[in-house]
């Protein structure tokens, strides 16, 4: 049985720890041990893994607020330590930048197949800070002296990557969503007393772009007056309230934070929103689509990746308000398109994302020898 090592920062509750933790849960048992190695020490996603022994988790300790862990050699003995005790077939990194430093103490252990999945086309790989510069060159070098096989979750991601790491043959494997969690079954069939129920899933980010999200909503409330607007994710700015209350929207809009229970928002919704500035792939939007949400998004390239350019999709121009609000309703009001749009959602996530072909692809990965 080959042993599989999972790198990430944590397991905070966002897409790519879900990945990662859906991977180490579902790869075949006869065949791969699954650990995850964490840096930081919140973990609320280990709420998935109570009552089975499918996957070890080690965590470095490092506080999640910890700014410096990066100069304290402590951390970097840790971690080779913990990796050389384990002696893994295979490491798999995930979401690195600063963290690629850590991969450089496994040089010496004798480990035969590295794998690190890029997640994002922003973040260090946009930012022009100078540390930002350094890290892209030290991830670059890392890669290359390491010998990693680099998997990108997106075509923009992999353009990002030939761009700023000048690494010229990455892998594509789309991110999964399992078919039979994320189903339509439990939808909404009339028409309720807060129709439209729009929602959004994602941590409060300057990528998520929730401004515009929120800035449509008021003209929304002029053709819909009871709609309700269900914000889900950590991190709500004080101030999205206060515009709200001023705008007197605060009745129809709910910031629910973090749920373990995300499908059943998906169930009570009639739209799906997002309106991000840069995404990697965006599996919140996978899991929306999976369950024949009709969505509006905006057209960024990864979301017109994902829909087949707006095939199952209702795409409004970044930053342009009234496009959203307008697309909002004009979708409500035509039940036959929302339906029309939900069913090729969730075609589209069937026949190119589904959990299954996810990790069987990663499997491939694993068995084989750099």
């Amino acid at each position: 049985m080959k042993k599989v090592v999972s790198v990430i920062y944590s397991l905070s509750v966002a897409g790519a720890e879900n990945v990662c933790l859906n991977i180490s849960s579902n790869i075949n048992r006869e065949k791969f041990e699954a650990y995850i190695i964490t840096i930081f020490d919140e973990a609320p996603l280990l709420k998935k893994l109570q009552n089975q022994e499918k996957v070890k988790v080690i965590s470095l300790g490092v506080p999640l607020k910890s700014r410096y862990w990066i100069f304290s050699p402590k951390v970097f003995l840790k971690f080779r330590k913990i990796v050389k005790s384990i002696n893994p077939y295979t490491i798999h990194s995930h979401l690195w930048g600063v963290g690629t430093y850590l991969l450089l103490t496994i040089i010496g252990l004798g480990i035969k197949n590295r794998i690190a999945t890029i997640h994002t086309s922003g973040g260090h790989y946009k930012s022009s800070y100078w540390f930002s510069k350094i890290d892209r060159n030290v991830e670059k070098w890392t890669y290359k002296l390491l010998n990693f096989r680099l998997v990108c979750v997106s075509e923009e991601v992999r353009k990002m990557i030939r761009q700023k790491l000048k690494i010229l043959n990455p892998i594509k494997i789309n991110n999964g969503v399992d078919l039979n969690y994320f189903n339509p079954i439990g939808n909404k069939q009339d028409v309720g007393l807060n129709y439209p129920v729009i929602v959004h899933v994602g941590r409060f980010l300057k990528a998520k772009n929730h401004w515009d999200m929120v800035r449509s909503l008021p003209a929304l409330k002029e053709k819909y007056p009871n709609f309700k607007m269900c914000f889900i994710g950590a991190g709500v700015e004080e101030n999205l309230k206060e515009y709200c209350e001023e705008n007197q929207i605060l009745d129809n809009v709910r910031f629910l934070g973090v749920t373990n229970n995300v499908v059943k928002y998906l169930h009570q919704a009639d739209i799906g929103l997002f309106q991000s500035t840069y995404e990697g792939l965006a599996l919140a939007l996978l899991e929306m689509m999976s369950c024949e949400l009709p969505v509006v998004i905006s057209d960024i390239p990864v979301f017109k990746e994902i829909t087949e350019k707006g095939n199952c999709a209702k795409i409004t121009s970044l930053h342009r308000i009234e496009e959203i609000s307008e697309s909002i309703i004009e979708l409500a009001g035509d039940k036959k398109q929302m339906k029309e749009l939900g069913k090729e959602g969730r075609r589209i996530i069937a026949e190119h994302f589904s959990q299954e072909k996810m990790i069987s692809a990663y499997e491939e990965l694993y068995e084989k020898t750099v």
